[in-house]
């Protein structure tokens, strides 16, 4: 049994409302807040262990109400005055509310692996190495690149940075590089366009953008871990520049790996794997602000062969996403060329928070996207939960699974708030068909304040072959399409119902 906690970035404010232990081990507790003005909007305690731990919260005053979410796990909790408790077994990322008091993020990763020592052969330390300011105030981007460039030129090595604050401008990752983050370490962007070349253009927004980590296309075997953060300084730069970043985007990479580190604070969509295959994202968090529009956590752009396990995002956007862009479009123009598929994409044992759709089929459907699985999912609040929503394109969506989705609350509103939504839309860009779609022991605590919507934009746009299978709205099973509660709408073959067929 261990218990790893890592040390507050000076750049973060320590919350005034929560304290945490882990076995009595202290574990930070950071206010995440990062629009300038906009105060604290919820709080994370992160650490890793091994075995089982129990983890204490205490506040100023005496706690009246708790509760740990996803719900769906049944954690006991024990109150006490100004302490609550519970025991974890296994690694979770959960979201605890207390009273009136902004939600408190338990980030709780399980035991790192095989880490890489800081200093060795084929080892390149950002600060030992190349002297890069482990304080922030300094530029440190051509010691970090200096790492990965060296680590690239010895056939594959890893770029280590240790704890502290680094500042940076474009980063851009190669082949058989691993980049490091340490438990406590910051790759934090300046927030100055002057520091950043111009990548994209995002058209709803009207606003240009860059982004601060990517790869090199072509690339192969690119990992990122650790547990340290990557910072866009996004909601800042956005609203006092008017200037979008993007956290990490591999572009035309095979054989990509992230696992453990946190992302937070991009101006725009977060993670963006695009036009890659063979990817692996494991124990990632991702930290939006919920207060800025178009601030996706992860969207799999035209990617092959994904698995995205174990995560929590949290944004005012969509926090997970497919999506298939035309190639002149401004979001794609330096991806890789030709356009691809999206196929082979599940997301597994996924925590969504967010003020739009939680699990999500779309937008932008210029390829193809089939085989996408959404599995062991817990939405804590959204305004829609399972949606598959083409539009901006005319290619098909085939072979749709969601399956054992938790669906807690639906307390946003930001457009056809219910628990489901399947939709094909016509924007005058072409419109395509959607069939395969298998929806299955489904958990609907709150269905929201409007009835699913399942329709068809037009002929080309076509719904069939939908199955609902062992679904329960607030304690009430679903047994015959009646019981959604909604008209068959034209283009649309009547969706099976069943429950208990075992």
């Amino acid at each position: 049994m261990s218990v790893d906690s890592y040390p507050l970035p000076t750049i973060y404010p320590i919350s005034a409302d929560f304290a945490v232990t882990v076995d009595g081990q202290n574990v930070p507790v950071t206010a995440f807040g990062p629009e300038p003005g906009g105060g604290v909007e919820y709080h994370y305690a992160h650490f890793s262990f091994d075995g089982s731990v129990t983890v204490e919260v205490s506040t100023r005053s005496r706690i009246e109400v708790a509760t740990v979410s996803p719900l769906a796990f049944a954690i006991p909790v024990e109150v006490s005055a100004n302490r609550m408790t519970f025991t974890l077994e296994h690694s979770r990322y959960l979201i605890v509310k207390i009273d009136d008091l902004a939600e408190l993020v338990i980030a709780a990763d399980p035991a790192e692996v095989d880490p890489p020592a800081a200093d060795g052969p084929g080892i390149f330390n950002v600060v030992t190495a190349f002297a890069a300011d482990p304080t922030g105030v300094a530029l440190a981007t051509e010691a970090v690149q200096a790492a990965i460039d060296s680590a690239y030129k010895v056939g594959g090595g890893v770029a280590y940075v240790p704890a502290g604050v680094f500042s940076i401008g474009s980063v851009v990752l190669r082949s058989r590089v691993h980049l490091y983050l340490a438990g406590g370490s910051v790759l934090r962007a300046t927030a100055n366009p002057a520091d950043y070349a111009k990548k994209f253009r995002h058209d709803s927004l009207e606003m240009d953008g860059t982004w601060l980590l990517s790869t090199e296309p072509g690339s192969v075997d690119v990992s990122v871990s650790g547990r340290g953060t990557i910072d866009g300084q996004g909601a800042r730069m956005r609203k006092e520049s008017r200037y979008l970043n993007h956290l990490f985007v591999p572009v035309g990479t095979r054989g990509l790996v992230v696992d453990g580190v946190i992302g937070r604070d991009s101006g725009s969509w977060a993670f963006l794997p695009s036009r890659c295959s063979d990817v692996t994202i494991t124990n990632y968090k991702g930290f939006q602000t919920q207060r800025q529009y178009e601030n996706d956590v992860l969207d799999v752009n035209e990617c092959q062969d994904v698995v995205v396990r174990h995560m929590i995002a949290i944004c005012e956007d969509d926090p997970y996403s497919t999506k298939a862009w035309a190639e002149d479009a401004n979001i794609a123009l330096s991806w890789p060329h030709p356009r691809q598929p999206v196929e082979r994409v599940l997301f597994e044992d996924v925590v969504a928070w967010t003020h739009c759709a939680a699990f999500k089929v779309g937008n932008g459907h210029y390829s193809r996207q089939h085989d996408i699985t959404y599995r062991q999912g817990y939405v804590y609040n959204a305004t829609r939960a399972i949606a598959i929503d083409p539009c901006y394109g005319s290619a098909p969506c085939t072979d749709l699974v969601y399956e054992d989705i938790d669906i807690e609350s639906l307390d946003h509103d930001r457009g056809n708030q219910s628990w489901l939504l399947i939709h094909t839309r016509e924007r005058g860009l072409g419109i395509g068909p959607v069939s395969g779609v298998r929806i299955e022991r489904i958990i609907v605590r709150d269905a929201g304040r409007m009835p699913p919507l399942v329709a068809a934009g037009n002929a080309d746009g076509a719904l069939s072959n939908i199955i609902l299978r062992d679904v329960e709205v607030e304690g009430t099973p679903l047994k015959t399409f009646a019981d959604l509660n909604i008209p068959l709408s034209r283009h649309v073959e009547e969706p099976r119902v069943e429950y208990g067929a075992g």
